[in-house]
């Protein structure tokens, strides 16, 4: 813990900064080591593009890296000069702006560590209508074959298990358009092995979730949001396996000697929507000061990373791949599910009170937030908040306004636990 700091970052996740920056060098000399690359825009399968050997770059996880450098106001301003609305999503908009210098041969108006090599392909899974609209204009930009992966909204085990076949099928599909484009034989067996990876680094990556019910919370969901970084540029690697071991390792030690996330606990929240990704520093030490500490979270708890590893069958791994893909579908089109496991993370992690981050740009993850509180208030007489920002674009987003709703929210937590002791 640094002098002045209330928090108590955890020490491996420094380990993901040189990891992600290795990651983008090789997307930006994927050309020159003779490797294809693939464009990605949602949840595509990853696993699939590892087993080919094609480096990919994904639209999600490149704006969460865009979005803390300096430059990256110069890609939004880019893109908007084409058309595109300070409306549309953030992320997109960052990566249009990347197309945009790549399609004119301008490389020297932004740093160079934020550019990538323009596309072989273009691949898309559309759980949000935005993803299969960015994908197509981009395909038609640069001139390049595309793959666009389709799901059936569920609202039932029934519908579950229909778009569960309904996404094998196509992903079946893809191995076969991957087949065409690069001339590469696909190794199911390589997959296999990948996906032994996933599943060893994802049950793993469960005994941290489950470390963190303990109170003081060992790590907070601003690590989680850190540790996205190998959940996804190491995914089906043993790197990321030995990644989450060494912070199981770590968060382990903090639990047997009563070391907290943050120095003095006393209100326990949850996180629900994408990340701040150009706040998470400030927002941890601005939680911390007021002894709150974020310790689950739907982004991290919920979506992504293979949240029922046991269930993954490495024999079968595309029935696996299309599992996670309509779990996280599920999730996206069904408001009562979504509040049946914010119900469910909130009992299981002793929560006191819910964030709901209002996202001006990604509005369909916005849908029925008030609703989820209202009802988790009912049944469980947990308080929660909502506030506006934007996972990329500062222009959305407001320290002192924040700050202050945060305070009044704090404010409202500490009445609760009077009343609710004195009850």
């Amino acid at each position: 813990m640094t002098a002045g700091s209330y928090v108590n970052r955890i020490n491996t996740t420094r380990e993901v900064k040189p990891v992600i920056a290795g990651w983008y060098e090789e997307l930006r000399t994927a050309h020159a080591d003779g490797k294809f690359l693939a464009w990605s825009y949602g949840p595509v399968p990853f696993e699939i593009f590892r087993a080919m050997d094609i480096r990919f770059e994904h639209l999600e996880s490149y704006g969460a890296y865009l979005a803390a450098r300096a430059g990256q106001e110069k890609l939004k301003q880019l893109s908007e000069s084409d058309g595109y609305s300070n409306d549309i999503c953030s992320y997109a908009r960052l990566v249009r702006g990347v197309a945009m210098l790549n399609e004119r041969g301008d490389k020297s108006s932004v740093p160079g560590v934020l550019l990538v090599e323009s596309p072989d392909f273009v691949v898309a899974f559309r759980q949000c209508p935005l993803m299969a609209t960015v994908y197509d204009y981009q395909k038609r930009l640069f001139n390049v074959p595309g793959f666009c992966i389709d799901t059936i909204p569920a609202h039932s085990e029934a519908e579950f298990q229909e778009n569960l076949l309904y996404i094998r099928r196509q992903l079946e599909e893809l191995i076969v358009f991957l087949e065409d484009l690069t001339k590469t034989k696909f190794d199911l067996d390589r997959l296999r092995q990948i996906m032994a990876y996933v599943k060893e680094a994802a049950i793993v990556r469960n005994l941290v979730l489950d470390l963190c019910k303990t109170s003081p919370a060992p790590m907070s969901v601003f690590d989680h949001f850190i540790s996205l970084g190998p959940a996804h540029s190491q995914r089906g690697k043993k790197e990321s396996v030995e990644y989450w071991k060494r912070l199981e390792t770590e968060v382990k030690q903090r639990v047997d000697n009563g070391i907290g996330a943050i120095k003095n606990e006393k209100f326990r929240l949850y996180w629900h929507n994408l990340p701040i990704w150009f706040k998470v520093g400030r927002l941890s030490e601005v939680l911390a000061r007021h002894g709150a500490v974020l310790v689950a979270a739907s982004y991290t708890h919920e979506l992504f990373y293979s949240h029922e590893p046991e269930k993954i069958d490495p024999e079968d791994p595309l029935t696996s791949i299309a599992a996670e893909e309509a779990w996280q579908s599920w999730l996206a089109a069904d408001s009562l599910r979504t509040t049946e496991q914010v119900q469910k993370e909130i009992e299981d992690y002793s929560i006191d009170g819910m964030i709901m981050c209002s996202h001006r740009t990604c509005q369909p993850a916005d849908i029925c937030e008030y609703d989820i509180i209202d009802i988790i208030g009912r049944r469980l007489g947990i308080p929660g908040i909502v506030i506006d920002a934007d996972p990329t674009d500062p222009a959305f987003y407001s320290d002192a306004q924040t700050e202050t709703r945060l305070q009044a929210f704090i404010e409202t937590l500490e009445a609760h636990k009077k009343w609710a002791a004195a009850s």
